[in-house]
């Protein structure tokens, strides 16, 4: 199973990516897990399509704003499963959720706020869930925890697409 990790985040985000790699790679041995840090300076659809991903883990609507010709979203195009994590609940490709998006899309919020305001604006999200016990604190411990929930999220998705690895 081949996953990509596009993170264009600071802070204790950044470190949250770092250990989920790792969590990852623990998790599914036979895993290729590759962190594309800054949206890899630009990274195109066409990249994520030349790297042939199982999965694409994404944070914060990152790369939205990338359309196609007739004024869709691009990532609609790419041929893997994708995992859109939410950290934020004020996202500023927020926008990009009312054009049609992929059965191939899963996201993921980690307030209810969040969850309840987009699964009322926007119910044509195809997958929408909520990530139970998410922890605000800015520790290694919550840093840590935090990754856990996304590897399990990132084994469920897997296990409902049918992606080994």
């Amino acid at each position: 199973m081949k996953v990509i990790i596009a993170q264009t985040l600071t802070g204790k985000d950044k470190k949250l990516v770092c250990i989920l790699k790792e969590k990852l790679e623990n998790s599914f041995k036979e895993a290729e897990v590759e962190i594309w840090e800054n949206g890899k300076q630009g990274m195109t659809l066409a990249d994520v399509k030349k790297a042939e991903p199982d999965l694409f883990i994404n944070f914060n609507l990152s790369g939205f704003e990338q359309g196609t010709l007739m004024g869709g979203v691009a990532y609609n195009l790419l041929n893997c499963k994708q995992i859109h994590i939410l950290l934020e609940d004020s996202l500023p490709n927020e926008h990009f959720l009312e054009k049609q998006l992929s059965i191939a899309m899963f996201f993921y919020c980690v307030s209810p706020a969040c969850f309840r305001y987009l699964s009322t604006n926007y119910p044509e999200i195809p997958y929408l869930n909520i990530i139970k016990g998410w922890d605000d604190k800015n520790t290694e411990d919550a840093a840590d925890k935090n990754a856990g929930l996304l590897c399990n999220i990132v084994a469920e998705t897997a296990k409902m697409c049918h992606i080994t690895g």
